[in-house]
């Protein structure tokens, strides 16, 4: 008889494993197996007291590996969920930088209606924008059951209702179950909303610690929203906030860049309009001053006056004009013939480079070689003279006038300059004005009556008639030249 044996010596059963070779070797040495009874009852009770703790070893071994089991596929639904986690949050920051990019509310809404209507079920969704200066939140923004609606719904901030709630607290508020936990806002809910909504989100949309609206998600089920999805929606609620911030900044720079651009167009209306009153002004200004003149005042000159050693000074005067103005019925007739002789006599100062200085009555004053000195002046004036006769003819034929037109000439030294503050005047002071002045009074009808300096400064290309000395009022006698023409 053999038990048997192993005989490896990496036998987890030494004890045994010698009990067994000392029984065998007794079996071996002993044919009475009545001597043997004590060592096999021994053997049997210790190998009895192994099986029980062999087989409480692989109890204990099995539940181990259960749990390890468990544990196992408790690990992998975790691992599952943490990427089902991963992938939504992915998609979630994916979602929410192509709203934030967005500037219109209107898209910005309905794309997070169309994102979390897969996941969960919403019959409300609206944004409330905050206007604290009159303490109410508007809720403009508005899907319900998918589809965008006009909506002018509005909670106060003074009244008890959930969006205030939400605004002083600054935090999510969460219904699950209106009828249930807020009995006494179903029907100021219902008035608000227009539906009977269970489960109520409010998330405060903040912006750099600014809150600058609320998000509200309803549905008219009891319990619409677990953590998971109320996860999601929270996750949104920042990208919703920055998304609504841009796109009302953007809509104010926008309003603002409107009524820029409408300010502009009015500066520039009105730049135009001043820079037709300013060409107007200066045309008023040049046809008053000469140009040089008005560019000194401009610049702040205060008193201008100025000394011209050599300036030709003319006169004339329509000779009978007075009896005749007391015939004429039409006082405009009067203007217009006026008019007409005198806008002739400005065209022919501008085209000799003369300058008007005034008209008094039906006295023409005009004169050269000021306000800029140059040599040649006595013989513009006597050209633009002769010509003023020829023109003033012309006239007097086509309105059968029976006025006649005389003229002064004389040169030398003026003082030149503005006087007034308010109506401007640009005159010429001294004896020169008062010659030829008695040159015009001493002349003859239809005839250019100059002094002698006149006649020495130009006898050389003009054509006189001596006249003699004639008296002059308050000159005494002086010598006087009709010109008759150029040579």
């Amino acid at each position: 008889m053999n038990l048997g044996t192993d005989s490896s010596e990496d036998s987890y059963f030494e004890s045994e494993l010698s009990s067994i070779k000392h029984l065998n070797s007794l079996i071996q040495t002993n044919s009475d197996l009545n001597n043997l009874k004590p060592e096999l009852e021994k053997f049997t009770k210790n190998f009895e007291h192994h099986i029980k703790q062999s087989s409480k070893l692989m109890k204990i071994g099995d539940s181990t590996q259960r749990r390890l089991i468990k544990t196992q596929n408790q690990l992998q639904d975790a691992n599952e969920q943490i990427q089902e986690s991963y992938t939504r949050l992915k998609a979630i920051s994916k979602f929410g930088q192509s709203i934030t990019a967005s500037l219109d509310t209107k898209e910005i809404i309905l794309s997070v209606n169309q994102h979390i209507s897969h996941i969960m079920n919403v019959d409300i969704l609206s944004f409330g924008l905050i206007e604290e200066e009159i303490k109410i939140i508007k809720y403009k923004f508005l899907v319900k059951s998918g589809k965008y609606v006009p909506s002018l719904v509005q909670e106060n901030l003074e009244e008890e209702n959930f969006s205030k709630l939400c605004f002083i607290t600054k935090k999510e508020l969460v219904i699950n179950n209106l009828d249930a936990e807020f009995p006494e806002f179903q029907r100021v809910l219902i008035n608000t909303w227009d539906e009977n909504m269970q489960s109520l989100v409010y998330f405060p949309l903040k912006v750099e610690n600014r809150l600058i609206g609320i998000l509200t998600v309803q549905s008219k089920e009891a319990f619409a929203f677990n953590e998971s999805q109320l996860n999601v929606l929270r996750t949104l609620a920042s990208y919703v906030g920055i998304a609504i911030d841009n796109a009302d900044a953007y809509k104010q720079l926008t309003k603002k860049n409107k009524q820029l651009n409408e300010t502009l167009e009015k500066i520039n209306h009105l730049n135009e309009n001043l820079e037709l009153e300013r060409e107007k002004s200066e045309k008023l200004l040049l046809n008053i001053l000469p140009v040089s003149i008005a560019e000194r005042l401009k610049a702040g000159e205060g008193v201008i006056a100025d000394y011209f050693p050599d300036a030709t000074v003319f006169f004339a005067d329509l000779a009978g004009f007075t009896k005749m103005s007391a015939k004429i019925e039409s006082p405009q007739k009067l203007v217009v013939i006026l008019n007409e002789i005198f806008t002739e006599f400005d065209k022919l100062a501008v085209k000799h480079n003369l300058e008007k200085i005034k008209t008094i009555g039906d006295c023409y004053m005009l004169a050269g070689g000021i306000p800029v000195a140059d040599e040649n002046h006595t013989e513009r004036v006597a050209l633009a003279s002769l010509e003023m006769l020829l023109v003033f003819k012309e006239i007097q034929k086509n309105w059968e006038m029976e006025v006649d037109i005389r003229i002064g000439i004389h040169t030398g030294s003026v003082v030149a300059g503005v006087i007034g503050t308010k109506k401007f005047v640009y005159d010429l002071w001294g004896d020169t004005v008062n010659t030829a002045s008695r040159m015009e009074s001493s002349g003859s009808k239809g005839r250019v009556n100059c002094s002698e300096q006149v006649y020495e400064k130009i006898k050389d290309k003009f054509i006189f008639e001596d006249r003699g000395e004639i008296e002059a009022k308050g000159k005494g006698k002086l010598k006087m030249f009709f010109i008759n023409s150029l040579k």
